[in-house]
């Protein structure tokens, strides 16, 4: 019997290849590759979860486009942070994480055949979620060499008649860089004057080193009405098992992405919601809880960078935020595959391959993960890196 021929395209997604493989290892293999956080959530988060556990109203499929007060919380939060108002039952939809909420979106705008712009590297679940809504994603590299910056003059040739909708990661993964006012400007232009869609995945867009935000493309001059913003906790507060996200945007497009998601992730667990709920309504524990998460990640991502940088043959461009950045390994060895396999048969560290992440600029990467290794251990794994790499070089 055959399956979907739309599967052939549809690759896993590498971290789990090597995560599996690292599970099985005995002893303590660096995990540099799993996208997890030892950074606890915020323990009043924790208590009001489980405060909320067997309550009856927390333990119904209703509503199924989230609580009411988690709407209401999500849509407070755009406005303070960028002026952006949202009605909570017209224009904010609670999803089953922000993936979810991406694929609702993709498969409430995408006809077959629909073209959709993403930056390359790209996040292997945006190829994806495209192509699983029988989309086709169109990629526009980011230059290394110029710090991961948008190849402009490819951006606005990769429109075309059948371009539906541009999608962007607020921190770019797999390369944690931001884009510039210069790129945000380019992107409102050409959505404009094609009237394309804009997605703007933020789950990360408060986990920035310079201090800030992200740039939110929404309060970017006639944005707003074509702007989805596709929002969650998984990354910026750690909240990564309560599965909460969510959708905001014109009420002509939150109620078709609506209608999908009951039918892909129908609700989304209410003790979680009640969680999250806790974590939005306090604005001031949220800030402490982010600044000590951003200064913690911040001191590991120049751990890494400034060891990777040390290694002759790798290389790898500072990251803005996130969690993640990519290493350069090609003067070493091409095969991206190859590479991360080598460091983890010898030396323990896992890292994930990143050929499946892009066509072209994101081959010869593999990406390292800061966010669930100590300082210590972050030090000791890229060392065992340079021994590697040395070995190999021999």
């Amino acid at each position: 019997m055959d399956i979907a021929e739309r599967m052939d395209q549809i690759p896993r997604i590498g971290l789990d290849i090597m995560g599996d493989q690292a599970d099985a290892l005995d002893g303590a293999p660096y995990r540099l590759e799993n996208a997890d956080s030892d950074i606890p959530p915020a323990e009043h988060v924790v208590a009001a979860t489980r405060d909320a556990v067997g309550v009856d109203r927390y333990n119904s499929w209703l509503p199924l486009n989230g609580l009411g007060e988690l709407r209401r919380a999500a849509a407070g939060l755009s406005v303070r942070e960028g002026g952006l108002e949202y009605h909570p039952d017209t224009q904010v939809l609670i999803t089953n994480g922000a993936q979810e909420g991406l694929a609702s979106v993709l498969l409430a705008l995408l006809d077959p055949g629909d073209e959709v712009i993403t930056f390359e590297p790209a996040y292997s679940g945006i190829i994806n979620r495209i192509r699983l809504a029988h989309g086709v994603p169109r990629f526009v590299p980011l230059v290394e060499s110029e710090g991961w910056r948008v190849d402009l003059e490819a951006l606005a040739a990769a429109v075309s008649d059948r371009t539906k909708a541009i999608v962007f990661n607020a921190t770019n993964m797999p390369t944690g860089v931001i884009h510039t006012t210069v790129e945000i400007d380019a992107i409102a232009h050409l959505a404009q004057r094609h009237d394309i869609w804009v997605v703007y995945s933020s789950p990360s867009s408060r986990t920035i080193f310079g201090g800030g935000g992200a740039h939110n493309i929404a309060t970017w001059p006639g944005m707003s009405e074509r702007t989805i913003i596709v929002d969650g906790v998984s990354k910026d507060f750690n909240l990564t098992a309560w599965r909460i996200g969510w959708v905001m945007g014109d009420a002509s497009v939150v109620e078709p992405v609506a209608r999908a998601h009951v039918y892909n992730g129908t609700l989304t667990g209410g003790y979680q919601q009640a969680g999250v709920i806790a974590l939005l309504n306090d604005p001031d524990a949220m800030e402490k809880d982010l600044a000590m998460r951003v200064a913690e990640l911040r001191r590991r991502r120049d751990v890494v960078v400034d060891g990777v940088n040390s290694i002759a043959g790798l290389s790898c461009v500072r990251p803005d935020g996130g969690w993640w950045l990519l290493v350069d390994h090609r003067p070493i060895e091409a095969d991206e595959t190859k590479m991360a396999q080598y460091l983890l048969d010898e030396v323990n560290v896992a890292v994930t391959p990143m050929g499946t992440w892009g066509p072209t600029t994101a081959v010869g990467h593999f990406r390292i993960i800061y966010s669930n290794e100590p300082v210590a251990r972050l030090q000791e794994a890229v060392e065992l890196i340079g021994t590697a790499v040395q070995r190999l070089a021999e």
